[in-house]
């Protein structure tokens, strides 16, 4: 009986593999991931290949040299070639690579380590369950391995975090307070539970007098857990502002590696001579930076134009909170987590406490390869975000109302700073 189920769960992976690779590419993409042979060269190591290997994409695809002041990271190749030249490990490796990408200042570039590609594994899988055609199937099965019975093996089982992701509590009889850790994928068993919190918890504390969104330590996920939810439940059918952003890209040849290119291929266009009119016009900061203007003109060559979105009212006025709103943000607050930091200046939601985010929250899904030799995954930042602010740094990461250093802040709500400035603030009427 336990052979009979094997045999049956093998043939129904395979079926469910062969419907999405052809549901894929009946939507007319199909990429090609042969690899030079040079990167196979037996004049160095596996490691020295795959370090020229990846080399050599960053220096074709990465979009983030200016934006971060990290051209020299280039320069520097043959020293850092060095420091892989006499390694005996693949673990040596990855960390010693992980360690030269720290210094491209930009926590969407590195190497995956198991945990990480399989969650990325699982995230894909999700999505093309749910939207079936958007997701880069090819892309998956490139990174993942061929091997349908090992891809997707665990395509309806997903993880449960050993941590409780959203937490919700009454600060007093006047503040109520929810705390997200990351923006885990809607769909999931684990946002299914959050959301059913979230909407007991709101519907409860509407006409509290304050709220406080906590996100510290928000490394990111999926922007939907916000944009889509969070805050269309707290806002009701008020309209909302969603500033205009604009993703660029350095080659039409990176779109293979891209995971939501089939998603994107529509809004993505050759960027003509009246769009670079258009950023300098529309991006204040750009009006003012020439040389970064001027980079943009020399080497990024295709545009999304994203306008925003709208909010589509769908859960009415029944968790719409009436009273001050509150978003406490930090360092670790990065990629999904500073779309929702971003959101809630944009639309001056209310006052902003504790401590610059870590930023990068323009964007899509980065890019990613598979070293040649090792196999390990690359994925690195492939575009250019932009939004309409007046600075680069604004454009970038959220900046606190008022200012809470780390020390003051604490685990544990009624011992930290940043939730005593809250109740200091609402005791002066504020």
């Amino acid at each position: 009986m336990k052979k009979l189920k094997m045999v049956l769960g093998l043939v129904a992976s395979l079926i469910i593999g062969i419907s999405v690779s052809f549901l894929f590419r009946q939507n007319g993409s199909h990429f090609d991931y042969e690899i030079d042979p040079k990167y196979y060269s037996e004049n160095q190591s596996p490691f020295e290949n795959d370090f020229d290997y990846a080399f050599d994409t960053l220096e074709k695809y990465y979009g983030l040299f200016y934006r971060n002041g990290t051209y020299d990271f280039l320069k520097e190749r043959e020293n850092y070639k060095k420091e892989i030249k006499n390694l005996k490990t693949d673990k040596e490796f990855f960390d010693k690579m992980n360690r030269i990408l720290e210094d491209l200042g930009d926590g969407h570039t590195n190497l995956l380590d198991n945990d990480e590609s399989y969650d990325m594994k699982e995230t894909f899988v999700l999505s093309n369950k749910e939207e079936k055609g958007l997701v880069n199937v090819d892309l998956i099965n490139y990174l993942f391995g061929t091997k349908i019975s090992r891809f997707f093996d665990k395509i309806f089982k997903e993880s449960r975090a050993a941590t409780k992701n959203l937490i919700t509590q009454d600060i007093n009889k006047d503040i109520a307070y929810i705390k997200i850790r990351a923006m885990i994928d809607p769909g999931t068993p684990d946002f299914e539970e959050d959301l059913d919190l979230l909407k007991t918890y709101l519907k409860k504390s509407k006409n509290k007098k304050a709220l406080i969104i906590d996100l510290r330590g928000n490394g990111g996920g999926n922007s939907a857990y916000t944009d889509s939810y969070l805050y269309p439940m707290i806002l009701g059918k008020k309209d909302f502002k969603d500033t205009h952003e604009y993703i660029l890209f350095r080659s039409d040849e990176v779109f293979k590696y891209d995971p939501q290119f089939p998603e994107l291929r529509d809004s993505i266009k050759k960027i003509k001579e009246s769009d670079f009119k258009y950023l300098e016009d529309n991006i204040p900061f750009l009006k003012k930076d020439k040389k970064m203007m001027d980079d943009i003109r020399k080497n990024y060559t295709y545009i999304i134009f994203n306008p925003g979105l709208e909010n589509p009212g769908e859960f009415g006025d029944d968790y719409k909170f009436n009273g001050n709103l509150y978003l406490l943000i930090d360092e670790d607050v990065y990629s999904s987590g500073q779309i929702a930091a971003h959101f809630f200046r944009d639309n001056n939601l209310g006052t902003i406490i504790g401590e610059k985010t870590g930023g990068d929250g323009i964007g899509t899904t980065p890019a990613m390869v598979k070293l040649p030799n090792t196999k390990y995954i690359l994925r690195f930042s492939h575009e250019l975000g932009l939004r309409e602010t007046e600075s680069m740094e604004e454009s970038t990461y959220t900046i606190p109302d008022i200012e809470i250093p780390k020390k003051d802040q604490s685990q544990i709500p009624s011992n930290d700073g940043c939730v005593k400035k809250v109740i200091e603030l609402e005791s002066q009427g504020k």
